[in-house]
């Protein structure tokens, strides 16, 4: 039986503000599916078993994950389960992410616990919120969802969606990065969060490996293999794809020249930069600055 695949259109209003959230009340049992958005998921109430091709694990309140775009999901033998889903797209942000992406709570529910998921139990690992933090949240997602609803007949519906989402975000965020959590995997998973955070304030230079092991308090075979399962990609080649995604934001959004935005990206080489740039895009930066149809 083919599995089910949702798309962004079927979802969001306006296809420039790929944002919805939806409050399952009752949450039915879903076959597996996978979808071409991010979502966020948020356990109000109730028990239920979240369960994949490889793994599943059993809900409970105040849970909070991310599924991210293609893995394929499903809920099953569900009790009285409430949750929240926010849907959403990258594009949201665009280049406005700010310093959301150095947020350690970030890297920890966008990448590493994602990539954790198809081999290992993660009961324990996700963001687990109090009953107290359960109540300052849930007024912000009806908020949001208030705000989404209304786009096509309140003006400035979309700016005070985007303004409180961030808002959301950022309290997520640090209260992923206070938690006192005594599993073992949580203190993993925050160890390579904060590295992922390093590189993403460090995109202005050349990171060695030997930081990046100092930093996680691995062994670089360790560390290897984790950036491998999150990224595809090795330290090395992560932190040159980020680069290169700067300066990409860069030529969209700036007049620098091509020397400026090397150097602001760490290449102090300029025909390194630009070997570089065509090696992981494809196109060289002066075609991908002046072809337009490119940035997206």
């Amino acid at each position: 039986m083919r599995n089910l695949k949702l798309y962004s259109d079927d979802y969001f209003y306006d296809p420039s503000f790929p944002l919805k959230i939806l409050r399952r009340d009752p949450e039915l049992a879903y076959p597996l599916h996978s979808h071409d958005f991010y979502e966020m998921v948020i356990i109000a109430a109730g028990s239920g078993i979240h369960f994949g091709k490889t793994h599943e694990f059993e809900l409970r309140p105040g849970n909070v994950f991310v599924i991210s775009p293609g893995m394929e999901h499903g809920y099953k033998d569900i009790k009285g389960l409430v949750l929240y889903n926010i849907l959403f797209s990258p594009s949201l942000f665009g280049d406005k992410f700010f310093d959301l992406r150095q947020m350690a709570g970030f890297q920890a529910l966008f990448y590493i616990e994602p990539s954790c998921r198809t081999d290992t139990p993660l009961t324990e690992r996700f963001l687990q919120l109090s009953p107290s933090q359960m109540a300052e949240i849930m007024p912000m997602l009806d908020s949001i969802m208030a705000e989404t609803d209304s786009m096509e007949i309140n003006a400035g519906s979309r700016a005070m969606a985007f303004a409180k989402m961030l808002q959301f975000l950022v309290f997520l965020f640090r209260t992923y990065e206070n938690s006192t959590a005594a599993n073992p995997d949580h203190r993993k998973i925050m160890r390579l969060a904060e590295v992922f955070s390093y590189i993403e304030s460090h995109l202005d230079s050349t990171i060695t490996t030997e930081e990046l092991m100092d930093k996680a308090a691995m062994s670089a075979s360790t560390l290897n293999r984790y950036f491998k399962k999150a990224t595809g990609l090795s330290p090395v080649e992560y932190q040159i794809h980020k680069r290169i995604e700067l300066a990409c934001m860069l030529m969209r959004t700036t007049d620098l020249s091509m020397m400026l935005i090397s150097d602001r990206t760490g290449f102090s080489d300029s025909n390194y930069f630009t070997r570089t740039f065509r090696k992981v895009m494809g196109v060289t930066p002066s075609r991908y600055r002046s072809d337009k149809t490119l940035w997206y």
